[in-house]
């Protein structure tokens, strides 16, 4: 079967978790790792530790290198759409960390590449392969749950001690695209998606009270309203200081999850939830089982669980949610892309 050479560009936090995860699978190889003048040094050790073929500050040279099947972008989400088209367009696929972009027309740039050079572009919204997710997205497309009436998802924790990493300087301006929501938000957002159905309307309200370094609001609420009819909200708070959570419920018209715990009409007259054989979702990156996923798809010529739509259409959620913060108004999503 083929190995893989894949480049991974960019090597904060998430970078260097992708890193390890390549070095240890048996079907890639960890050809180049690129990052800026100013992390030579750190790249140089990463590479004696991780065996890397080579490293670079220019990424022009994993678009000349034809060697490279698969670039891994885990640079500022301002960067990624144009990184990933001109690797799409050299020949390579490439696996793009949340957010996909932080503009509507970036989506589209990069969802037109991929159609009009037929190579696969995932991204890592790794909270999808999560076994607890993966369990109730299963009981509610098994119809257990019923039809869904309401959804709520949050993501909270404090952000303090990631936004002060020299690699991070670029989280704190909103003209780098930026926001709690697109940030952070875009993991429960996503969630709802991919297990409830497509957002049609958002209405949010934010407030910025610990996070007086940055540019935007670090604690946002969002209503929901969902193509099918169910409503919903979103809580994003990435001030506060409180360990990392995030927390998933569906209230069904056959039953109710709320993070592990699970209750059926089915159950009859109980007056306690029962708990799922799956613990709740921690801050644990999923890197091992996208790049197995992500393998398997380019093994097959199958579509990657969050392609380049799936991709867009967050980010189309976290952006609607942008323009009624500003706009004090109820906003429609996008979703034909």
């Amino acid at each position: 079967m083929k190995t893989y050479r894949v480049a991974v560009v960019g090597i904060g936090y998430i970078g260097v978790e992708h890193v390890k995860a390549i070095s240890e699978n048996p079907r890639t190889t960890l050809r180049v790792m690129v990052g800026t003048d100013a992390s030579r040094e750190r790249l140089e050790a990463l590479k004696a530790e991780y065996a890397a073929e080579y490293i670079s500050t220019d990424y022009r040279a994993v678009l000349q290198d034809e060697k490279v099947d698969v670039v891994y972008l885990c640079t500022p989400n301002r960067l990624h759409a144009d990184q990933a088209v001109a690797a799409l367009e050299t020949g390579k696929h490439v696996f793009c960390e949340k957010p996909m972009a932080t503009k509507l027309e970036d989506c589209r740039r990069m969802v037109a590449a991929v159609d009009r050079t037929g190579h696969q572009l995932m991204v890592g919204h790794g909270a999808r392969f999560q076994p607890l997710q993966q369990a109730i997205k299963a009981l509610y497309q098994e119809g257990k749950l019923g039809q869904a009436c309401f959804c709520e998802a949050d993501y909270v924790h404090s952000l303090q001690p990631f936004l002060a990493g020299a690699t991070h300087q670029w989280w704190r301006h909103a003209e780098e695209g930026q926001f709690a929501v697109i940030g952070g938000g875009c993991h429960p957002l996503d969630l709802m998606r991919w297990i409830v159905g497509e957002l049609e309307e958002v209405s949010a309200y934010g407030t910025r009270k610990v996070l007086q370094q940055v540019e935007w609001q670090d604690t946002v609420i969002a209503m929901l309203k969902f193509s099918h009819g169910a409503v919903g909200k979103c809580l994003v708070s990435v001030g506060v200081p409180r360990p990392y959570a995030m927390n998933f419920s569906l209230y069904g018209t056959e039953g109710t999850v709320e993070n592990n715990k699970l209750f059926l009409k089915a159950f009859g007259q109980v007056e306690a939830f029962s708990e799922m054989p799956h613990s709740l979702l921690t801050e644990v990156h999923a890197c091992v089982e996208e790049l197995e996923h992500f393998v398997q798809c380019l093994d097959q010529g199958q579509l990657p669980l969050i392609d380049v739509r799936e991709g867009a259409k967050t980010v189309a959620a976290c952006l609607a949610i942008a323009e009624s913060l500003a706009s004090g108004q109820a906003v429609k999503v996008i979703t034909d892309f």
